[in-house]
C-alpha cells in the first residue's frame, strides 16, 4: 500500500456505484475544503489504494463485483493498516451486519449532507489523534462503565482508535468490581448507570486505596430539551470531570482532557 498523502486537504476516497451521488457528493465535499477521489466498485477502489492512501475511506457495500465487503476483506489482510473506513449502506440492521468487522463507522442511506459531513470530521479528528497518541507513545487504559451496548461500542471504537486500551463494564458494581483489579488510568462513567450511578460509585472509588487518585470522568447523555442533572448530583467533589454530552464527542473531549492534565 502506498504512503498516507499529505497534503493541507484531507484526502477522502468515496466507493459507489451510483454515478449521481459520487459526483454529488464529490463537489459537496470539495465545497468543504476536502480533496475527494472517485471509485466506482471494490476493485477500483483497490486500484485508487496502490497510487496513494487517503486520508479516509467512505464506502458503499452494495456495488457489483467484490462490492464493499470484498474491498473491506483485502484491505484488512494486507499488512498495511487501511485508513479510516466509514460504511454507506442501505442496509437496516447494521449493527448485527458489522459485528466484527474493523470500520471506523457507518451511516444508512441515504442520509443528510450535513450528517455525513459531521461523521468525516470527527472520524478525520480521531484519526489525527491516535495519529499522535501512536507518535508520542502515550496509549492508556481507560475503563468504562456504560451500559447501553450502542454507546459503549461507539465509545470502545473512537478510544481504540486513539490508541487506547479499553475494558467495559456494563454496571456500577462491574466498575467497582474491576478498576481495584485493572488499575485503568481513567475511569469513565455514565451518570446514570445500571445497579449503581455514576456519582456513587466516584465517590467508592475515591474511599479505595487502589483507585482513590485515579482521575473519574462522569457524563451525562441528554437531547436538546431534557433536564439536566447538577455537578452536586454527581458527586463533584470525586469527579475530575463532569460533562454534559450531546454525542459521544463531547465523552471524547472530557477523557483526552482529563488524561491531558492527569
Amino acid at each position: 500500500m502506498s504512503e498516507v498523502v499529505q497534503t493541507k486537504e484531507p484526502l477522502i476516497l468515496f466507493v459507489d456505484d451510483e454515478a449521481h451521488l459520487r459526483v454529488t457528493v464529490k463537489d459537496f465535499l470539495e465545497f468543504h475544503g476536502y480533496q475527494v477521489e472517485l471509485a466506482r466498485s471494490g476493485e477500483q477502489a483497490l486500484r485508487r489504494l496502490q497510487q496513494r492512501t487517503p486520508n479516509m475511506v467512505i464506502l458503499d457495500i452494495s456495488m457489483p463485483g467484490i462490492g464493499g465487503m470484498g474491498f473491506l476483506q483485502r484491505v484488512q489482510a494486507s499488512k498495511d493498516p487501511p485508513p479510516p473506513i466509514l460504511i454507506l449502506t442501505a442496509r437496516s440492521n447494521l449493527r448485527s451486519f458489522f459485528d466484527g468487522v474493523k470500520v471506523a463507522g457507518f451511516i444508512s442511506k441515504p442520509c443528510s449532507k450535513e450528517f455525513l459531513l459531521e461523521k468525516i470530521r470527527t472520524i478525520l479528528a480521531e484519526s489525527a489523534s491516535a495519529a499522535k497518541t501512536e507518535e508520542k507513545g502515550d496509549s492508556r487504559h481507560v475503563l468504562l462503565g456504560e451500559d447501553d451496548p450502542e454507546m459503549a461500542e461507539t465509545l470502545f471504537r473512537a478510544l481504540t482508535r486513539q490508541g487506547h486500551s479499553v475494558t467495559t463494564a456494563e454496571s456500577g458494581p462491574a466498575v467497582l468490581e474491576t478498576a481495584p483489579t485493572e488499575k485503568p488510568d481513567v475511569v469513565v462513567l455514565k451518570h446514570y448507570l445500571t445497579g449503581l450511578n455514576g456519582g456513587p460509585v466516584a465517590s467508592l472509588l475515591r474511599a479505595m486505596p487502589t483507585t482513590a487518585a485515579t482521575p473519574i470522568v462522569v457524563y451525562n447523555t441528554v437531547g436538546i430539551g431534557d433536564p439536566v442533572a447538577s455537578v452536586s448530583e454527581a458527586g463533584s467533589r470525586d469527579v475530575n470531570r463532569y460533562v454534559v454530552a450531546r454525542d459521544s464527542a463531547d465523552i471524547l473531549d472530557a477523557i483526552q482532557l482529563t488524561l491531558a492534565s492527569a
